[in-house]
């Protein structure tokens, strides 16, 4: 869980610190508002955040470019711990026009924005070295719509969830999350993503080959364990000089290294390792027919 929170608030301060076009801030303060919004006592409406500087950049972003007038308050206590307020003491008109349009006719850069705001405000992703997953857990409906429509719009598959009283909308898998970090801004994060994608990746394909390296030697294990044993058994009831020579050599070279690999016994008689796989699987088939002819003597050669 620590990771998790760890790794959320690096791709959230990333956000934060960066800068950001208009479009892109306006799109960011819309999707706070319609993740967070709810009222004070009196009615004023209000946004809630996690952090001091999310609250500090929506406060400079509606001041700036709304014209809002904007406090910050701070709540201590309850479940979540420390909470911070974005009030709108005044311009709820602007408010209002601010909220009024559908995220999905914004700009391309707005929407981008507002992706971001709604991460900032119930955003979460599980650190790379764990796995694969972008969350957005919301509570109102026509945000869970927003974000659903917008992510589509985007290229990705957001799948949603219910979880308490909130719907999460995420994204599952590393191409997934990797899009959808660079799609917040959030350019670092995706960097480091893609470094441990690379480090996994490398060290599955170096397991694969390990694997596959050790399954070869066992296997060649039991066939030169196989390819002795039926040379004894042939040697024991005919002996090798009743063997042609191509085959007695074989036979005696697989002998005189039980544990040469084949191309290695190959290479020594001048032989490819299927010339010599053939020729100690002719001596098998010999054994095999010798011991055949004992068990039933009628049967001829």
């Amino acid at each position: 869980m620590r990771g998790q929170l760890s790794q959320t608030l690096k791709v959230k301060e990333e956000i934060l610190a960066g800068t950001h076009a208009k479009a892109f801030e306006r799109g960011l303060l819309r999707g706070l508002i319609d993740a967070g919004l709810t009222s004070l006592a009196d009615g004023t409406p209000a946004v809630a955040m996690d952090l001091a500087r999310t609250a500090r950049v929506a406060h400079r972003i509606a001041a700036d470019q709304l014209h809002l007038d904007a406090i910050v308050l701070m709540r201590r206590g309850g479940a979540r711990g420390r909470r911070f307020l974005l009030a709108f003491s005044g311009g709820q008109e602007a408010l209002a026009n601010l909220t009024e349009l559908p995220p999905q006719r914004l700009s391309a850069l707005e929407r981008r924005g507002y992706v971001a705001g709604l991460f900032l405000a119930a955003g979460s992703l599980t650190p790379p070295s764990t796995g694969y997953l972008f969350e957005l857990r919301l509570a109102r409906p026509s945000a869970v719509a927003a974000a659903e429509a917008l992510l589509e719009g985007f290229g990705l598959l957001p799948h949603r969830r219910l979880r308490r009283e909130y719907s999460v909308v995420y994204l599952r898998g590393g191409d997934q999350l990797a899009e959808a970090l660079t799609l917040i801004h959030a350019q670092e994060a995706r960097l480091r993503l893609e470094d441990v994608r690379s480090v996994r990746s490398m060290r599955g394909t170096v397991n694969r080959l390990v694997n596959a390296e050790s399954a070869n030697v066992e296997k060649s294990v039991r066939a030169a364990i196989a390819h002795g044993e039926w040379i004894r058994r042939f040697a024991a009831r005919r002996g090798l000089e009743s063997l042609p020579p191509k085959l007695r050599a074989a036979a005696q070279a697989r002998l005189d290294d039980p544990e040469a690999p084949l191309e290695e016994i190959g290479r020594r008689l001048g032989l490819t390792k299927a010339g010599i796989h053939y020729r100690l699987r002719r001596i098998a088939e010999l054994a095999r027919s010798t011991e055949d002819d004992n068990e039933d003597p009628g049967r001829m050669l």
